[in-house]
């Protein structure tokens, strides 16, 4: 049977809280008691404040930035833009983690540097703290929203005495057929299920989950970590998004400041003129000269809802090439062209959206 009970009465955590200590301490003013087989799971947040990673709220989009390995994707919002990186602690994310809610006025919080040795202390803190020695492990969690899913639910950042997945690949299903890629995600499920009995708005950042001892173990150094748990490289599929791909492959990676010159796509809808700018921008970054290459635009025509673009030049190659780099650019915002005159020194196109 799986149980999973809060963790009532821990106080607000301030840098320097020895944050084991303080949970066992939680436990026996509540009465509960842990046993062999327990999984602690810790809410990053107060980790986060645990260690001192508050940060004067500021530019939060140039901060992102400062805590990401990679840019995936990038948006444009009625303020500053919003973007999907690989953060400095492991995970992808959106805004790379960083969190104001509960974090006192005008401040924010970063997610821990090395989330595995985070909870791999805060272990030792809390074995230390207990009457007497018992065999648990430990998930740092935190919170993020998945493609393709509305909402956000909780996933494994961190992880000690755990044996984080279950590969059931090679054996065989109820009709005999063998499993070819089932992986069980345990310790992002173990973070989940905790986070039904625990909450923001309740401010209960640790549970308990019991009934999964036979993923607790003591051979730490041969078990899989948080770490372990992201896709990254040639496993990763899904590096760069739709827009990022296109406009990276024509010399203009998210999060640099040539994107930033360029425009972002919105997250809100765009008058057409707009976006045919945009990839008109993203087209001419390679720096042709500009003497050689020459676009306008005419406005939106409201008859056929398109608008027409003119790419000229003198030197049919480099024409050539920017015609090229314009259909690609404009395919990347999800437009359509049709070429309705050409020459040696011009091409026409009709744009709809």
């Amino acid at each position: 049977m799986l149980t999973i009970c809060p963790v009532d009465g821990i106080p607000e955590i301030v840098p320097g809280t020895n944050l084991g200590a303080t949970v066992a301490d939680a436990m026996r003013r509540g009465g509960t008691t842990l046993i062999d087989g327990d999984v602690v799971v810790v809410t990053s947040k107060v980790v986060s404040k645990s260690e001192d990673l508050f940060v004067v709220a500021g530019d939060r989009s140039a901060l992102t930035l400062q805590e990401a390995r990679s840019v995936v994707t990038e948006r444009a919002t009625t303020g500053a833009p919003t973007r999907v990186v690989e953060s400095v602690a492991g995970p992808v994310m959106a805004g790379a983690g960083i969190d104001a809610s509960n974090a006192g006025d005008d401040r924010l919080l970063l997610l821990p540097r090395d989330p595995d040795a985070s909870a791999a202390r805060i272990h030792a803190q809390l074995q230390s703290a207990l009457p007497s020695s018992v065999s648990f492990g430990l998930v740092l969690s935190d919170t993020s929203g998945r493609p393709w899913r509305a909402g956000v639910s909780d996933f494994a950042l961190g992880v000690h005495g755990l044996d984080p997945l279950d590969d059931l690949r090679g054996r065989a299903d109820t009709e005999g057929r063998d499993l070819a890629v089932t992986i069980r995600n345990l310790a992002d499920e173990i973070a989940a299920a905790a986070d039904l009995v625990k909450g923001k708005l309740e401010r209960v950042p640790v549970a308990v989950v019991r009934g999964l001892a036979h993923l607790v173990t003591t051979d730490t150094a041969q078990s899989l970590h948080g770490r372990d748990l992201v896709r990254s490289g040639p496993s990763d599929w899904f590096g760069l998004g739709r827009a990022e791909a296109v406009r990276a492959a024509l010399g203009v990676p998210p999060g640099t400041p040539r994107a930033a010159a360029a425009g972002l796509e919105s997250v809100h809808p765009e008058p057409l003129l707009d976006r045919v700018r945009r990839a008109s921008r993203v087209a001419l970054s390679a720096g042709d000269p500009a003497d050689a290459v020459a676009t306008h635009l005419t406005d939106e025509r409201a008859e056929d809802g398109t608008v027409e673009l003119l790419v000229a030049g003198a030197d049919p190659v480099v024409l050539g090439r920017v015609w090229a780099r314009h259909e690609v650019a404009l395919a990347g915002e999800r437009l359509t062209s049709e070429v309705i005159a050409h020459g040696p020194q011009s091409v026409r196109l009709h744009v709809r959206g």
